[in-house]
Protein backbone atom coordinates (compact mmCIF):
# COMPACT_ATOMS: atom_id res chain seq x y z
CA UNK A 1 0.00 0.00 0.00
CA UNK A 2 1.51 3.33 -1.08
CA UNK A 3 0.81 6.08 1.45
CA UNK A 4 1.56 9.75 0.82
CA UNK A 5 3.33 11.36 3.77
CA UNK A 6 2.19 14.92 3.04
CA UNK A 7 -1.57 14.25 3.25
CA UNK A 8 -3.35 14.72 6.57
CA UNK A 9 -5.64 11.80 7.45
CA UNK A 10 -8.63 11.96 9.76
CA UNK A 11 -10.73 9.08 11.09
CA UNK A 12 -14.31 10.05 11.96
CA UNK A 13 -16.28 8.06 14.54
CA UNK A 14 -20.01 8.58 15.01
CA UNK A 15 -22.49 6.28 16.80
CA UNK A 16 -25.60 8.40 17.43
CA UNK A 17 -28.65 7.50 19.48
CA UNK A 18 -30.77 8.38 16.45
CA UNK A 19 -30.07 9.70 12.96
CA UNK A 20 -31.72 12.62 11.21
CA UNK A 21 -30.35 15.00 8.59
CA UNK A 22 -29.82 18.24 10.50
CA UNK A 23 -27.36 21.08 10.92
CA UNK A 24 -24.70 18.84 12.46
CA UNK A 25 -24.75 16.44 9.52
CA UNK A 26 -24.62 19.28 7.01
CA UNK A 27 -21.71 20.81 8.90
CA UNK A 28 -19.80 17.52 8.79
CA UNK A 29 -20.34 17.07 5.06
CA UNK A 30 -19.38 20.67 4.24
CA UNK A 31 -16.26 20.41 6.39
CA UNK A 32 -15.13 17.13 4.83
CA UNK A 33 -15.80 18.28 1.26
CA UNK A 34 -14.00 21.55 1.88
CA UNK A 35 -10.91 20.08 3.55
CA UNK A 36 -10.55 17.37 0.91
CA UNK A 37 -9.42 20.16 -1.43
CA UNK A 38 -6.84 21.29 1.14
CA UNK A 39 -4.79 18.11 1.49
CA UNK A 40 -6.99 16.11 3.89
CA UNK A 41 -8.24 12.53 3.53
CA UNK A 42 -11.13 11.24 5.61
CA UNK A 43 -12.38 7.84 6.75
CA UNK A 44 -15.72 7.18 8.44
CA UNK A 45 -16.63 4.43 10.91
CA UNK A 46 -20.23 4.89 12.01
CA UNK A 47 -23.71 3.57 12.65
CA UNK A 48 -25.28 6.81 11.37
CA UNK A 49 -27.89 6.08 8.71
CA UNK A 50 -27.47 9.65 7.39
CA UNK A 51 -23.69 10.03 7.13
CA UNK A 52 -22.87 6.50 5.95
CA UNK A 53 -24.74 6.76 2.60
CA UNK A 54 -23.69 10.39 2.14
CA UNK A 55 -20.00 9.51 2.58
CA UNK A 56 -20.31 6.51 0.28
CA UNK A 57 -22.01 8.67 -2.34
CA UNK A 58 -18.95 10.93 -2.17
CA UNK A 59 -16.68 7.87 -2.52
CA UNK A 60 -15.13 8.33 0.93
CA UNK A 61 -13.91 5.16 2.65
CA UNK A 62 -16.73 4.14 5.02
CA UNK A 63 -17.25 1.29 7.49
CA UNK A 64 -20.70 0.75 8.94
CA UNK A 65 -21.05 -0.64 12.49
CA UNK A 66 -24.81 -0.64 13.19
CA UNK A 67 -24.75 -2.18 16.66
CA UNK A 68 -23.43 0.66 18.82
CA UNK A 69 -25.51 3.54 20.22
CA UNK A 70 -24.31 6.35 22.42
CA UNK A 71 -25.47 6.21 26.07
CA UNK A 72 -27.77 9.23 26.26
CA UNK A 73 -31.14 7.66 27.14
CA UNK A 74 -32.25 5.55 30.10
CA UNK A 75 -32.19 2.40 27.98
CA UNK A 76 -28.81 2.93 26.34
CA UNK A 77 -27.21 4.07 29.61
CA UNK A 78 -28.43 0.85 31.27
CA UNK A 79 -27.14 -1.35 28.42
CA UNK A 80 -23.85 0.46 27.88
CA UNK A 81 -21.81 -1.30 30.62
CA UNK A 82 -22.76 -4.67 29.11
CA UNK A 83 -21.51 -3.75 25.64
CA UNK A 84 -18.73 -1.31 26.57
CA UNK A 85 -15.92 -3.88 26.65
CA UNK A 86 -16.96 -5.35 23.31
CA UNK A 87 -17.31 -1.86 21.78
CA UNK A 88 -13.94 -0.84 23.24
CA UNK A 89 -12.18 -3.84 21.69
CA UNK A 90 -13.80 -3.36 18.28
CA UNK A 91 -13.27 0.41 18.10
CA UNK A 92 -9.71 0.17 19.45
CA UNK A 93 -8.83 -2.50 16.89
CA UNK A 94 -10.21 -0.38 14.05
CA UNK A 95 -8.35 2.65 15.37
CA UNK A 96 -5.05 0.73 15.47
CA UNK A 97 -5.68 -0.58 11.96
CA UNK A 98 -6.16 2.92 10.56
CA UNK A 99 -3.28 4.33 12.59
CA UNK A 100 -0.80 1.73 11.36
CA UNK A 101 -2.22 0.92 7.92
CA UNK A 102 -3.17 4.42 6.79
CA UNK A 103 -1.09 6.58 9.15
CA UNK A 104 -4.18 8.43 10.35
CA UNK A 105 -3.12 11.33 12.57
CA UNK A 106 -6.43 12.57 14.02
CA UNK A 107 -9.52 11.00 15.58
CA UNK A 108 -12.63 13.12 15.01
CA UNK A 109 -15.35 12.21 17.55
CA UNK A 110 -19.00 13.07 16.97
CA UNK A 111 -20.76 10.99 19.65
CA UNK A 112 -20.40 10.20 23.33
CA UNK A 113 -19.47 6.53 22.84
CA UNK A 114 -16.03 7.01 21.33
CA UNK A 115 -15.30 10.07 23.46
CA UNK A 116 -15.45 8.10 26.71
CA UNK A 117 -14.11 4.80 25.33
CA UNK A 118 -11.43 5.51 22.76
CA UNK A 119 -9.94 8.93 23.50
CA UNK A 120 -7.17 7.56 25.82
CA UNK A 121 -6.29 4.87 23.25
CA UNK A 122 -5.96 7.45 20.49
CA UNK A 123 -3.70 9.60 22.64
CA UNK A 124 -1.52 6.57 23.54
CA UNK A 125 -1.16 5.97 19.80
CA UNK A 126 0.13 9.53 19.40
CA UNK A 127 -2.98 10.86 17.68
CA UNK A 128 -4.71 14.21 18.00
CA UNK A 129 -8.31 13.97 19.24
CA UNK A 130 -11.13 16.37 18.38
CA UNK A 131 -14.52 16.24 20.07
CA UNK A 132 -17.24 17.99 18.09
CA UNK A 133 -20.20 19.24 20.14
CA UNK A 134 -22.94 20.43 17.80
CA UNK A 135 -25.40 20.99 20.68
CA UNK A 136 -24.99 22.63 24.06
CA UNK A 137 -24.58 20.49 27.14
CA UNK A 138 -28.01 19.34 28.38
CA UNK A 139 -29.63 16.74 30.60
CA UNK A 140 -28.28 14.00 28.32
CA UNK A 141 -24.84 14.74 29.79
CA UNK A 142 -25.40 16.71 33.00
CA UNK A 143 -27.35 13.79 34.56
CA UNK A 144 -25.44 11.06 32.73
CA UNK A 145 -23.61 8.57 35.00
CA UNK A 146 -20.72 8.63 32.52
CA UNK A 147 -20.27 12.38 33.00
CA UNK A 148 -17.10 11.92 35.15
CA UNK A 149 -15.45 10.00 32.29
CA UNK A 150 -16.42 12.72 29.85
CA UNK A 151 -14.95 15.48 32.03
CA UNK A 152 -11.77 13.50 32.78
CA UNK A 153 -11.04 12.53 29.17
CA UNK A 154 -11.90 16.00 27.87
CA UNK A 155 -8.44 17.00 29.13
CA UNK A 156 -6.98 14.80 26.40
CA UNK A 157 -8.96 16.35 23.53
CA UNK A 158 -9.64 19.61 21.76
CA UNK A 159 -13.37 20.36 21.97
CA UNK A 160 -15.08 22.35 19.22
CA UNK A 161 -18.41 24.11 19.72
CA UNK A 162 -20.27 26.33 17.21
CA UNK A 163 -21.07 29.15 19.65
CA UNK A 164 -19.95 30.87 22.84
CA UNK A 165 -23.22 29.82 24.44
CA UNK A 166 -22.50 26.14 23.80
CA UNK A 167 -18.92 26.55 25.02
CA UNK A 168 -20.15 28.09 28.28
CA UNK A 169 -22.43 25.10 28.92
CA UNK A 170 -19.46 22.72 28.78
CA UNK A 171 -17.34 24.95 30.99
CA UNK A 172 -20.15 24.79 33.57
CA UNK A 173 -20.01 21.00 33.29
CA UNK A 174 -16.36 21.03 34.36
CA UNK A 175 -14.50 21.07 31.04
CA UNK A 176 -11.39 23.27 31.07
CA UNK A 177 -11.88 26.47 29.10
CA UNK A 178 -8.48 26.09 27.44
CA UNK A 179 -9.63 22.81 25.85
CA UNK A 180 -12.56 24.49 24.07
CA UNK A 181 -12.43 26.14 20.65
CA UNK A 182 -15.41 28.09 19.33
CA UNK A 183 -15.62 27.69 15.55
CA UNK A 184 -18.94 28.89 14.09
CA UNK A 185 -20.43 27.12 11.11
CA UNK A 186 -19.49 28.54 7.73
CA UNK A 187 -21.27 28.81 4.39
CA UNK A 188 -20.22 28.86 0.77
CA UNK A 189 -21.28 32.48 0.46
CA UNK A 190 -21.43 32.57 -3.33
CA UNK A 191 -23.68 29.48 -3.41
CA UNK A 192 -26.25 31.04 -1.08
CA UNK A 193 -26.24 34.60 -2.40
CA UNK A 194 -29.21 34.67 -4.76
CA UNK A 195 -31.40 37.37 -6.23
CA UNK A 196 -35.06 36.98 -5.30
CA UNK A 197 -36.51 38.64 -8.39
CA UNK A 198 -39.91 36.97 -8.40
CA UNK A 199 -40.89 37.12 -4.75
CA UNK A 200 -44.70 37.18 -4.50
CA UNK A 201 -46.35 40.39 -3.33
CA UNK A 202 -46.61 40.05 0.50
CA UNK A 203 -49.97 41.86 0.45
CA UNK A 204 -51.37 38.92 -1.56
CA UNK A 205 -49.44 35.95 -0.19
CA UNK A 206 -47.35 36.36 2.96
CA UNK A 207 -45.37 33.13 3.35
CA UNK A 208 -43.67 32.08 6.58
CA UNK A 209 -41.30 29.14 6.50
CA UNK A 210 -39.64 26.74 8.90
CA UNK A 211 -36.68 24.54 7.93
CA UNK A 212 -35.35 21.88 10.28
CA UNK A 213 -36.06 18.73 12.22
CA UNK A 214 -39.62 18.20 13.42
CA UNK A 215 -38.88 17.52 17.08
CA UNK A 216 -40.49 18.96 20.25
CA UNK A 217 -37.52 21.21 21.09
CA UNK A 218 -37.82 22.96 17.73
CA UNK A 219 -41.09 24.67 18.74
CA UNK A 220 -42.93 24.21 15.45
CA UNK A 221 -46.17 23.93 17.44
CA UNK A 222 -45.54 27.53 18.58
CA UNK A 223 -45.37 28.62 14.95
CA UNK A 224 -48.64 26.82 14.16
CA UNK A 225 -50.36 28.53 17.10
CA UNK A 226 -49.06 31.89 15.90
CA UNK A 227 -50.42 31.27 12.39
CA UNK A 228 -53.77 30.32 13.94
CA UNK A 229 -53.93 33.64 15.79
CA UNK A 230 -52.55 35.90 13.06
CA UNK A 231 -54.77 34.54 10.25
CA UNK A 232 -57.60 36.88 11.25
CA UNK A 233 -55.36 39.93 10.82
CA UNK A 234 -53.56 38.50 7.77
CA UNK A 235 -56.04 36.26 5.93
CA UNK A 236 -53.49 35.69 3.14
CA UNK A 237 -50.82 34.24 5.43
CA UNK A 238 -49.30 30.88 4.48
CA UNK A 239 -46.88 28.53 6.19
CA UNK A 240 -44.40 26.04 4.72
CA UNK A 241 -42.86 23.42 7.04
CA UNK A 242 -39.72 21.84 5.59
CA UNK A 243 -38.21 18.86 7.36
CA UNK A 244 -39.04 15.55 8.97
CA UNK A 245 -38.91 14.03 12.43
CA UNK A 246 -40.86 12.26 15.16
CA UNK A 247 -43.34 15.15 15.65
CA UNK A 248 -44.62 15.39 12.08
CA UNK A 249 -47.89 13.50 12.62
CA UNK A 250 -48.61 15.44 15.80
CA UNK A 251 -47.94 18.75 14.05
CA UNK A 252 -50.21 17.84 11.15
CA UNK A 253 -52.90 16.94 13.69
CA UNK A 254 -52.41 20.31 15.41
CA UNK A 255 -52.75 22.16 12.10
CA UNK A 256 -56.01 20.31 11.49
CA UNK A 257 -57.27 21.07 15.01
CA UNK A 258 -56.36 24.74 14.64
CA UNK A 259 -58.23 24.96 11.36
CA UNK A 260 -55.14 26.02 9.40
CA UNK A 261 -54.40 22.88 7.41
CA UNK A 262 -55.41 24.76 4.26
CA UNK A 263 -52.79 27.44 5.07
CA UNK A 264 -49.89 25.22 6.16
CA UNK A 265 -48.03 22.83 3.87
CA UNK A 266 -45.76 20.06 5.17
CA UNK A 267 -43.29 19.22 2.39
CA UNK A 268 -40.97 16.85 4.27
CA UNK A 269 -37.19 16.75 4.04
CA UNK A 270 -35.75 18.71 1.10
CA UNK A 271 -32.16 18.61 -0.09
CA UNK A 272 -32.48 21.81 -2.13
CA UNK A 273 -33.26 24.17 0.74
CA UNK A 274 -32.23 27.18 -1.30
CA UNK A 275 -35.08 26.65 -3.76
CA UNK A 276 -37.58 26.93 -0.91
CA UNK A 277 -35.88 29.78 0.93
CA UNK A 278 -36.02 32.18 -2.00
CA UNK A 279 -39.82 31.91 -2.05
CA UNK A 280 -40.27 32.76 1.64
CA UNK A 281 -41.11 36.20 2.93
CA UNK A 282 -39.86 35.33 6.43
CA UNK A 283 -37.97 32.41 7.95
CA UNK A 284 -39.15 31.48 11.45
CA UNK A 285 -36.91 29.62 13.92
CA UNK A 286 -39.21 29.06 16.94
CA UNK A 287 -36.92 26.78 18.99
CA UNK A 288 -37.77 26.37 22.67
CA UNK A 289 -34.48 24.75 23.75
CA UNK A 290 -31.13 23.38 22.51
CA UNK A 291 -30.43 25.75 19.63
CA UNK A 292 -26.66 25.90 19.83
CA UNK A 293 -26.29 27.88 16.62
CA UNK A 294 -28.93 27.63 13.88
CA UNK A 295 -27.21 27.12 10.55
CA UNK A 296 -30.49 27.73 8.72
CA UNK A 297 -30.38 31.32 10.04
CA UNK A 298 -27.07 31.83 8.22
CA UNK A 299 -28.50 30.38 5.04
CA UNK A 300 -31.64 32.51 5.17
CA UNK A 301 -29.73 35.72 5.83
CA UNK A 302 -27.22 34.92 3.10
CA UNK A 303 -30.22 34.57 0.74
CA UNK A 304 -31.51 37.91 2.11
CA UNK A 305 -34.60 36.37 3.71
CA UNK A 306 -35.76 38.20 6.88
CA UNK A 307 -35.53 36.05 10.01
CA UNK A 308 -37.58 35.87 13.20
CA UNK A 309 -35.91 33.54 15.70
CA UNK A 310 -36.06 32.57 19.34
CA UNK A 311 -33.70 34.45 21.61
CA UNK A 312 -32.00 31.25 22.70
CA UNK A 313 -28.62 29.54 22.69
CA UNK A 314 -26.20 30.75 20.04
CA UNK A 315 -28.82 32.48 17.87
CA UNK A 316 -28.15 35.98 19.33
CA UNK A 317 -24.53 35.56 18.22
CA UNK A 318 -25.86 35.77 14.65
CA UNK A 319 -28.93 37.99 14.96
CA UNK A 320 -28.91 41.43 16.53
CA UNK A 321 -32.51 42.36 17.24
CA UNK A 322 -33.85 45.03 14.86
CA UNK A 323 -30.50 45.15 13.05
CA UNK A 324 -29.90 41.81 11.32
CA UNK A 325 -33.20 40.15 12.17
CA UNK A 326 -35.71 39.83 14.99
CA UNK A 327 -35.58 37.91 18.27
CA UNK A 328 -38.54 36.73 20.34
CA UNK A 329 -38.81 35.04 23.71
CA UNK A 330 -38.78 31.23 23.29
CA UNK A 331 -42.21 29.59 23.55
CA UNK A 332 -44.10 32.90 23.67
CA UNK A 333 -46.90 32.70 21.08
CA UNK A 334 -48.03 36.30 21.65
CA UNK A 335 -44.52 37.66 21.13
CA UNK A 336 -44.19 35.71 17.90
CA UNK A 337 -47.57 36.93 16.67
CA UNK A 338 -46.62 40.55 17.40
CA UNK A 339 -43.30 40.17 15.58
CA UNK A 340 -44.93 38.55 12.54
CA UNK A 341 -47.41 41.42 12.31
CA UNK A 342 -44.67 44.02 12.79
CA UNK A 343 -42.54 42.39 10.09
CA UNK A 344 -45.46 42.34 7.67
CA UNK A 345 -46.35 46.00 8.24
CA UNK A 346 -42.67 47.04 8.03
CA UNK A 347 -41.52 44.61 5.36
CA UNK A 348 -39.20 47.09 3.65
CA UNK A 349 -37.33 47.46 6.96
CA UNK A 350 -37.30 43.67 7.33
CA UNK A 351 -35.66 43.29 3.92
CA UNK A 352 -33.06 45.87 4.92
CA UNK A 353 -32.31 43.92 8.12
CA UNK A 354 -31.83 40.80 5.97
CA UNK A 355 -29.36 42.67 3.74
CA UNK A 356 -27.39 43.74 6.83
CA UNK A 357 -27.52 40.16 8.05
CA UNK A 358 -26.24 38.92 4.71
CA UNK A 359 -23.25 41.26 4.95
CA UNK A 360 -22.52 40.00 8.47
CA UNK A 361 -22.67 36.37 7.36
CA UNK A 362 -20.27 37.07 4.49
CA UNK A 363 -17.83 38.81 6.84
CA UNK A 364 -17.93 36.42 9.81
CA UNK A 365 -19.37 33.05 8.78
CA UNK A 366 -17.74 31.99 5.54
CA UNK A 367 -16.79 28.40 4.80
CA UNK A 368 -13.21 29.50 4.11
CA UNK A 369 -12.88 30.89 7.64
CA UNK A 370 -14.28 27.69 9.17
CA UNK A 371 -11.98 25.48 7.10
CA UNK A 372 -8.92 27.54 8.00
CA UNK A 373 -9.60 27.26 11.72
CA UNK A 374 -10.35 23.52 11.58
CA UNK A 375 -7.23 22.81 9.51
CA UNK A 376 -5.09 24.16 12.36
CA UNK A 377 -6.68 21.80 14.90
CA UNK A 378 -6.61 18.76 12.60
Amino acid sequence: MLISHCMKRVLIYKFPYSSLFGGGERHTLDLVEGLQTHGFEFFLVSSCSVLVPEFRRRQISTWRLPFIKEPVSYGTVFLFPFVALFAFCILSSILIYFRIGYRVQTLYCLSLTEKILITPVARLLGMRVLWIEHVACGRWLVLNPFRPLYVAFSRLASIVTPSQDAAHSFIQLGVLQKRIHVIPYGLRIDAWTVERKHLPDPTKHFTLGYVGRLEPEKGVDILLRAIQEVRFSLPHIRGIIIGHGSSRRHLEWLAREFGILDRVTFVGFQLDVQKWLKNLHVLILPSVKRESFGIIVLEALCAKVPVIASDIGGVPEIIEHNKTGYLVHPGNVEALVEQILFTYHHYTDALESARRGSAKVAAQFSLETMLSRFSILL
